[in-house]
């Protein structure tokens, strides 16, 4: 049995609330000219998720690389052993030593719930959920996440979007700490109520902490999402809310004329250090030649004929100074 439509007819949180609340099993796929995302659901709540073109075990490879948990070189000899086994990513670097499990596992909650909240976003396209009675083992991909809690971010996500673009329009962005006392900061968990009254502190969440460690004058928002530490929501939400602590402020972008003038110092630096350079050569040059003028006969200084030791030189001063002393 099977149900079908639109999202014209249904939206996307339309459809995730019918299954959560008749706790169905099965597979629910979502089509459209971006491509297609594919959400598995046990009893109602979501435990696989993956995507096309952008597949979750290559989504979570990708982040492993750009946190520095393997190398490139690393994902690629994975990729490599895939093919003639057919197994995940996952338990591939797990088995080859290079990743623990809860990394793996984190890594895929993440990137399976960033492919979820995209759907949100999503205008035009068409459903297709196909109803189980059971799930086979390998379909299990991710520990269950609770449609109701998705729903729930998915939509504060649309609400609070626009206000989040208004701040951050662009992904290459770059944000940069603002020196802060760190006695007038205080951590909270993310569902803490924060005090209304003004008592001089700074209210940061776990999740706004951890992102301002990746915040650093040099990353990108881009950067940030691609770390896949946090979903892309996630990453905006936090960079907003820090920017009206006023705990970030954006890096001031160098401007044409201050480029001119720092390839103008560079060029300038670059000059004097030949300068330099030359002068130091023609120094050893000069007093090479000095010092070769200096013998006659450099090469063979030692003959007879050299002007420095010819004896007649030595032994009239020798008698000169006989006759002094005598006369003395």
């Amino acid at each position: 049995m099977a149900f079908k439509g639109t999202l014209k007819e249904f939206k996307v949180p339309d459809i995730l609330q019918l299954i959560s609340l008749q706790k169905k099993t099965g597979i629910l796929t979502f089509t459209s000219n971006e491509g297609f995302i594919t959400l598995i659901f046990l009893h109602g709540m979501i435990v696989g998720v993956d995507s096309f073109p952008k597949k979750l075990e290559m989504r979570v490879g990708n982040v492993l690389v750009k946190q520095d948990c393997i190398s490139e070189e690393m994902l690629q000899r994975a990729l490599d052993i895939q093919k003639r086994t057919n197994q995940k990513i996952g338990e591939i670097l797990i088995g080859m030593g290079l990743v623990g499990k809860d990394t793996i596992h984190s890594s895929l909650k993440t990137q399976a719930v960033q492919i979820a909240l995209s759907l949100f976003k999503w205008k035009k396209g068409e459903y297709n959920f196909k109803i189980m009675d059971n799930l086979e083992e390998g379909m299990k991909i991710i520990d269950p996440i609770p449609t109701d809690n998705l729903i729930m971010e998915g939509v504060q996500m649309l609400d609070e979007w626009p206000q989040i673009k208004e701040l951050i329009p662009e992904e290459t962005m770059i944000f940069e700490p603002i020196p802060v006392d760190a006695h007038n900061v205080e951590i909270v968990s993310e569902y803490e109520e924060i005090p209304e009254v003004d008592d001089g502190k700074t209210y940061l969440t776990e999740t706004e902490t951890n992102l301002l460690k990746y915040v650093n004058g040099v990353n990108t928002v881009q950067d940030l999402v691609e770390m896949g530490v946090f979903t892309e929501y996630k990453v905006y939400k936090g960079l907003y809310s820090l920017i009206r602590k006023s705990i970030i402020k954006t890096k001031e972008k160098v401007g044409p004329r201050d480029h001119i003038e720092e390839e103008a110092i560079e060029i300038m630096q670059m000059q004097v250090e030949q300068r330099k350079g030359f002068i130091f050569k023609l120094c050893l040059l000069i007093l090479a030649l000095i010092f070769f003028v200096s013998f006659f006969r450099p090469i063979n200084p030692f003959k007879s004929d050299n002007l420095l030791i010819k004896s007649s030189l030595y032994d009239n001063s020798f008698q000169k100074e006989e006759i002094q002393k005598k006369n003395k």
